[in-house]
């Protein structure tokens, strides 16, 4: 497991878009760590058209904090 820290797109509302709700996905935002090889897809829009997958220490400029749950 991977430590994430804000500004990460684990962390955020973009990283699995798509399936906010998916446990994996909210276990991490709530415990701030992930499996080494987690990728996900970017929901910011030039990055789902191109169908952008990331890991979960990855991160851009456009950054928006998940939700708490």
């Amino acid at each position: 497991m991977i430590r994430l820290d804000e500004g990460q797109c684990g962390l955020c509302v973009h990283f699995g878009e798509e399936h906010p709700s998916e446990p994996q996905l909210v276990q991490m935002r709530l415990r701030h760590e992930a499996p080494e090889q987690y990728v996900d897809d970017c929901g910011v829009e030039e990055n789902h058209r191109m169908h952008l997958r990331v890991s979960a220490i990855s991160g851009c400029d456009l950054f928006e904090p998940a939700p708490d749950r």
